[in-house]
């Protein structure tokens, strides 16, 4: 399994060209999808556009998502193509099995989550029982999964689960830059997200756990700890942001664990 295969085409720093090769890329792989559009809004200047995979089986299922889109002028490798790369292929082995889940790669998540959100205010709640979220995922040799809370939720605890995580370098986070699973808060859905890190970047998120907003916000020294952290350079604009940058064996890891924790779903 060629799991980068795909990379260098979905990183494009021009936002039509990133989206026309997803579009390619999603129908070579055989899976269909429907456009989901919003138009033009204050919010969201350009418009939203989510592409979400035609579901093989109309059981619920857990929502597998990503973003596409990318901070403007960045190629967006590790954040967020890699992701796309390892959903691509997960969705591909599922459909193989008739599992049943869903799959949506959103717009707009480096503006304040429009895709994700639009998305939420759409969905059947009856048809998904849990989120997984991939953003950051091409990078560094630590699965980190954030699990809001939920990691005793029957739906996504298995991603939770001590053995899953050792068996791939995983640890469960007190915190990670928040992405789209944020938007299905207040939806009664357990939502978790996942990334992957240089294991030394983890010592960093546990001083950020502590840093709540509070009534004054953040204090300074938050942004000061994120800009130390390694992972920093290949998200959001970072100089590492692009292809060559990315470990095929970090998103391996990543794809891996994903199928082990649904292993244990299908026993």
């Amino acid at each position: 399994m060629n799991i980068s295969r795909h990379l260098t085409r979905l990183s494009q720093k021009d936002p039509l060209q990133r989206r026309q090769a997803l579009e390619e890329v999603l129908k070579e792989e055989g899976l269909s999808f429907i456009r989901q559009e919003q138009e033009p809004s204050v919010k969201a200047p350009g418009g939203i556009l989510n592409y979400l995979l035609n579901p093989w089986n109309e059981k619920a299922g857990l929502l597998f998502c990503a973003h596409y889109d990318s901070v403007p002028g960045s190629f967006g490798a590790n954040d967020n193509a890699a992701a796309l790369c390892i959903l691509i292929d997960l969705a591909k082995k599922l459909s193989s099995e008739n599992f049943p889940a869903h799959f949506a790669f959103f717009d707009g998540e480096e503006s304040g989550n429009a895709g994700s959100r639009f998305y939420v205010s759409q969905m059947d709640r009856k048809s998904i029982t849990g989120v997984v979220n991939l953003d950051v995922c091409g990078y560094g040799d630590t699965v980190a999964v954030y699990d809001r809370g939920y990691k005793r939720k029957p739906s996504v605890a298995n991603f939770c689960k001590r053995k899953v995580l050792e068996a791939h370098n995983g640890l469960l986070v007190k915190y990670l830059p928040k992405s789209d699973e944020a938007s299905f808060s207040g939806t009664a859905i357990p939502a978790i997200s996942i990334a992957s890190l240089p294991r030394w970047d983890i010592q960093y998120l546990k001083v950020l756990s502590g840093m709540g907003a509070g009534l004054l916000g953040r204090p300074p020294e938050f942004d000061m700890i994120l800009e130390q952290m390694e992972i920093t350079s290949t998200m959001h604009g970072g100089y590492r942001d692009t292809p060559e940058w990315v470990e095929p064996e970090a998103m391996e890891r990543i794809y891996d664990y994903l199928v082990d924790a649904l292993e244990i779903y299908k026993s």
